[in-house]
């Protein structure tokens, strides 16, 4: 996995931190109401090369809560997911959630 500096994932570089164990991350996401914020919180998780065993969206106003619930997903993956989506401009807020198995 490339390292992304703006990201702060300097961490990834350590291999027994790769290592952990999975679990699942249940990511609350706010975002504007956007056409296009769907595919951008999407793309997220691909770089992860992870699909979503859930994706549940409901529309508020001029907002979305997003509630995405990623399966065999490490606890550094999922941080690096939440740091990701922090950074894009349509995100307000990110909480995660993660429950080793």
């Amino acid at each position: 996995m490339a390292t992304d500096v703006y990201a702060d994932d300097d961490a990834l570089r350590d291999a027994a931190a790769l290592s952990s164990s999975l679990g699942i991350a249940e990511f609350s996401i706010v975002a504007d109401a956007d056409p296009d914020v769907l595919l951008r919180l999407a793309a997220i998780f691909n770089l992860l090369n992870v699909a979503p065993r859930a994706f549940h969206l409901d529309g508020v106003n001029e907002t979305v809560n997003v509630r995405v619930l990623v399966e065999r997903c490490t606890q550094r993956q999922a941080d690096h997911a939440a740091r990701k989506l922090r950074q894009l401009t349509c995100v307000h807020s990110v909480e995660l959630q993660h429950a080793e198995r």
